[in-house]
């Protein structure tokens, strides 16, 4: 196991030096809405990996490494 930050992330993570699978120290706790103007959908386009630029619906998590 060693600690570094994988690419396309911003925070160092514990990383398996034999299988290179990502773990995260986090609960999953995430929230999102689905907001209506106008009677039409509104959407976020994603700013940052994964999903990079791709359409979805605002949201965010919370990771006990985030201050």
């Amino acid at each position: 196991m060693h600690y570094a930050i994988p690419d396309g992330d911003n925070r160092e993570r514990h990383i398996c030096t034999a299988c290179d699978t990502i773990h995260y120290l986090n609960p999953k706790i995430v929230a999102g809405c689905i907001p209506v103007w106008e009677d039409k959908l509104l959407l976020c386009r994603r700013a940052i990996e994964p999903r990079h630029g791709l359409w979805t619906l605002p949201a965010g998590s919370w990771s006990r490494e985030k201050p």
